[in-house]
């Protein structure tokens, strides 16, 4: 054998020594866990959930990185592009499927380039009208659409978030057509709902719970399979004539695309381990959610039905502009 392929050839096997050791004592560095929102909101309070269980199962620093931005987009893009080593995280959500459904050249394929490890949180949103809409169950609700063209509205906490989405496809399967008031955040939708200012939102059925019980507005439906344990007497949009119009706001922890395997087997087997724990459960349902959990394969699944759902919605609505 030659002498420069001899060398070629050793350094070769060298290298690959070197990443079967490296893959083998992962993690031996840092992990950081990217919630691309700021800090406070949900996907952040995720992301501190399981940094505890990560850092003691896996024996090493996790620390939760906040980079927010366009609906999740840019902290999206950041780990899509990182290094597929298993040292960078992300939060990842159906905002990591719409956000990129929105753009006709995104800077990142959710097909191609990111690989979900494990979903273990979500929760559905829920159809609320203010306290002036008369109407008092969805049928009412679209009749009156129907007969006030251009006269009604709804708002959302800002475009392509669930909320935003949630409304655009009731429209869809309902054949109505509202005017989107889009708002910089949550707090001042609900604000212009209570105040008359918008007709109808979207809300997350954990953030919308204060505000239903103490009748600030009125619960006509929830876009979940079946009815939520916070909700019994709400029907489902299904329930009551509105088919395919399911919306959950899910959370779970993504990974680049090539990614080894025996990487993500770790990290989810560490975080099926932290999610079964009574105390973690207690913790998500706290925040209004429902504990589930799909590993892999479940979760791909998943995924690749979430991707497909939202780039036809977004063309279906015309969302697709960037």
């Amino acid at each position: 054998m030659p002498a420069v392929t001899a060398r070629v050839v050793l350094a070769a096997l060298a290298l690959a020594l070197s990443a079967t050791a490296s893959l083998a004592q992962y993690p031996n560095r840092i992990v950081r866990i990217v919630a691309p929102a700021p800090p406070g909101g949900s996907t952040d309070i995720i992301g501190r959930l399981v940094q505890p269980g990560l850092q003691e199962l896996l024996k090493q620093t996790v620390i939760v990185e906040a980079r927010g931005g366009a609906g999740g987009y840019i902290g999206s893009d950041y780990v899509a592009k990182s290094p597929a080593d298993g040292y960078t995280l992300l939060v990842g959500g159906a905002f990591t499927a719409i956000t990129a459904s929105m753009r006709k050249q995104p800077a990142y394929n959710p097909r191609k380039d990111l690989v979900p490890v494990a979903i273990f949180a979500s929760v559905p949103n829920v159809l609320v009208v203010g306290p002036h809409v008369k109407a008092t169950s969805v049928a009412a609700l679209v009749a009156d659409v129907k007969a006030n063209p251009g006269k009604r509205n709804m708002g959302s906490n800002g475009v392509g978030t669930t909320l935003h989405l949630s409304g655009e496809l009731f429209q869809l399967r309902t054949g109505t057509s509202l005017t989107h008031i889009p708002f910089k955040g949550w707090g001042d939708c609900v604000v212009a709902l209570m105040r008359g200012d918008i007709d109808i939102m979207f809300d997350n059925v954990s953030t919308a719970l204060p505000n239903i019980a103490s009748n600030k507005f009125r619960p006509l439906a929830v876009t979940a399979p079946a009815r939520h344990r916070s909700l019994p007497d709400t029907p489902t949009l299904a329930e009551v004539g509105v088919k395919d119009a399911e919306v959950l706001s899910w959370f779970g922890i993504m990974v680049p695309a090539g990614t080894p395997q025996a990487v993500i087997d770790t990290l989810s087997a560490t975080l099926k381990t932290i999610t079964d724990q009574p105390e973690v459960r207690k913790l998500i349902e706290q925040q209004g959610m429902d504990a589930i959990y799909h590993g892999p394969a479940d979760a791909a699944k998943f995924w690749h039905g979430e991707i497909d759902k939202w780039e036809a919605v977004t063309k279906a609505a015309n969302l697709v502009t960037q």
